[in-house]
């Protein structure tokens, strides 16, 4: 199991380990253990939050936090959501959005996508470092999450290494998956572990959604969807913490 998360996290991130082969087929029978890279976003994200908010205003303090935690993972997420765009976009059928997708030009569709959703995520994390930095670790948890969620709802396309990890991916991986969220509640206290069942429960139906959009636009889900999957989830769980908190104060009120 050791060999298979060093694998997932050489695959996943910058951090160097050294792998001596990729066997895709026996490293997604562990891929559950994608949530285990999520703290180790979330930690990131964490320490990075206290440095720049510390420094910087929080706008400031957002972008570069977001800007490090796309670049530990090499920008990757960030280029499968460009072709999710772009293949989105696309008129007509599953094919021919499909040939979009795997297009190397970047297309209006993925741009407005990516430059849209960074947006949001810059937004939120500005606003989340008012109400709790901590919602930072979380939210990252939940961003695997939600991508696991959408290799268990997904059926996976024909090319791709993405593929593998939708073929194995089934309700015990997303058990699993749910069981290593759950200390994020140990964290927090109070109305705040609602707020954090909240995102864990939002995270899971974002990555539904998105294997479903992924099964009517292209025929299936493949790395370029995991890796939207990856950021539009980031995005929806930040917002519905932030709605959480607004209402939880409205209602002290």
């Amino acid at each position: 199991m050791f060999r298979e998360f060093k694998a997932l996290l050489s695959f996943f991130t910058r951090i160097p380990t050294y792998v001596e082969e990729f066997d895709f087929e026996r490293i997604a029978n562990y891929f559950y253990l994608i949530v285990l890279i999520g703290y180790i976003f979330g930690i990131f994200s964490l320490i990075m939050g206290y440095v720049f908010n510390f420094l910087l205003p929080n706008l400031l303090a957002a972008v570069l936090i977001l800007f490090f935690i796309e670049y530990l993972n090499g920008f990757h997420h960030i280029d499968g959501l460009i072709d999710f765009g772009d293949g989105w976009m696309a008129v007509g059928d599953k094919r021919k959005k499909l040939m979009a997708m795997k297009d190397r030009y970047i297309g209006c569709g993925g741009l407005v996508f990516a430059v849209f959703i960074n947006l949001l995520a810059v937004a939120s994390i500005s606003y989340i470092l008012d109400i709790n930095i901590f919602y930072l670790l979380a939210v990252e948890v939940c961003t695997k999450l939600g991508m696991l969620s959408c290799s268990t709802f997904g059926n996976p396309l024909i090319e791709g290494t993405g593929r593998y990890f939708v073929k194995k991916s089934d309700e015990k991986f997303l058990t699993i998956g749910i069981i290593l969220a759950l200390p994020l509640i140990l964290i927090f206290d109070g109305i705040e572990r609602k707020i954090i069942i909240i995102a864990i429960i939002t995270a899971i139906i974002s990555g539904l959604c998105m294997a479903k959009i992924a099964k009517k636009h292209f025929g299936g889900v493949n790395g370029d969807v995991l890796g939207a999957s990856n950021e539009i989830t980031r995005v929806v769980v930040l917002i519905a913490v932030i709605i959480s908190t607004n209402l939880v104060s409205l209602i002290k009120v």
